[in-house]
Order: C-alpha cells, then sequence, then structure tokens
C-alpha cells in the first residue's frame, strides 16, 4: 500500500522541551504522543537557535539538515558530530545530554526516532539519477522529496511532500529530485505495542 502525505497530512507538535516545534510526517502507533510513548517518529523542524536537545531515553535517532549553513551536535563524553550542509545524515542516542549550536543562520533539519529493540531505521539520501531507481524492500518506507519533483511508486511528489509505503514491494523512483529515503524494519510494526515503560521515559 502506498499513500501519498501532504501539507494535510503534517502534523505541528511542540517539542518535548518546549523550546520549539516539529512538523510530524508519521508516528506509530497512530495517535501516539510524547505522554503515551511511541516505537517510531518521523519529522521536519526549524533550529532557530543554539540550544539544547530534548531527551528520549531508549530511543536511537538520525538526523540531517534540509537546508541551512551547518549544525553542530555535542554529546558530552559521547564526542561531537557536525552537520556542515544539508543531506549528511548523522546517527546519536537518545540518552545522550545533546547541546546544537548552529554554524550559520537557522537551519530546517530532518529527524528520525525509533524505540530501541522494538523496531530500527536507517536514514539516506538518494540523489537525482538519469533513469529510475529501485528502494530497497522494508516492511515500511518513507521517501520525501526534498527539492525537484519525483515520481515514487506511481504517486507525484512535489518538493515537501512525502510517500510512505507499507508492506515489502517493488517500488521505484523517477525524476529529478533530491529524496530522503527512511527504512524501518522490526516485528513491533505489525504488531505496535510500545514498551511499558514508554509513557514513564517520554513524560
Amino acid at each position: 500500500m502506498i499513500r501519498r502525505l501532504g501539507p494535510g497530512d503534517v502534523r505541528a507538535m511542540p517539542w518535548k522541551n518546549g523550546l520549539g516545534s516539529t512538523d510530524q510526517f508519521l508516528i506509530r502507533p497512530e495517535g501516539a504522543s510524547l505522554a503515551t510513548g511511541f516505537l517510531l517518529r518521523i519529522s521536519r523542524a526549524p533550529v532557530l537557535a543554539d540550544g539544547p536537545f530534548s531527551a528520549f531515553p531508549g530511543l536511537d535517532r538520525s538526523l540531517l539538515l534540509l537546508a541551512g549553513e551547518g549544525l553542530d551536535l555535542d554529546h558530552g563524553p559521547h564526542g561531537r558530530q557536525r552537520l556542515a550542509g544539508p543531506f549528511q545524515p548523522v546517527r546519536f542516542s537518545g540518552d545522550w545530554v545533546t547541546t546544537g549550536r548552529l554554524l550559520g543562520g537557522p537551519c530546517l533539519d530532518f529527524g528520525v526516532m525509533t524505540r530501541r529493540g522494538a523496531c530500527t531505521h536507517d536514514l539516506s539520501v538518494l540523489r537525482p539519477g538519469a533513469g529510475a531507481q529501485r528502494l530497497p524492500d522494508a516492511p515500511l518506507r518513507l521517501v520525501y522529496c526534498a527539492e525537484g519533483a519525483a515520481r515514487v511508486g506511481g504517486l507525484a511528489l512535489e518538493a515537501g511532500a512525502a510517500a510512505l509505503l507499507e508492506g515489502e514491494g517493488e517500488a521505484w523512483t523517477e525524476g529529478q529530485a533530491t529524496l530522503v529515503l527512511v527504512l524501518l524494519r522490526g516485528r513491533a510494526l505489525s504488531h505496535p505495542d510500545p514498551a511499558a515503560d514508554a509513557s514513564r521515559d517520554l513524560a
């Protein structure tokens, strides 16, 4: 099954630390929240100033910039990571105390979080190609059109829109677009049931 996610499908949600807001493309289980806990979330958010990241114990995180001059991530004893420009994915633990510092002006980021032990994710970027590109298989795939225009599994996408593909099966992309690809795997995707302590961790 494939469906298009446009502006009307994106929910504006406040950050856990109250310092900003995020555009949420996908959360599982559907209807989950920070209070109830979740297995996975995919979102896009503007970063307007330096400051701490929200803590998400038990979650694995990936992040890349869609726009902006760069962002430094300071993970304290776990080291630092630099997003020197758009489309360079980094991965880190939601358990880590992390602070972000802008390298220039505001940035726009794209983030994925999955609950450790329940499901996993891969975040990558597909650059414009000369022809069609076959998507890797995964039980759940999200393709976000960052620049240009494309067709994904027959759906037309413009910049800012996404395609959600549920169930493994052959799917192709076509067009001159930069696409952000998220692959999600895990038995929990078929039987969504957050860990019993999820609400405690995420409250």
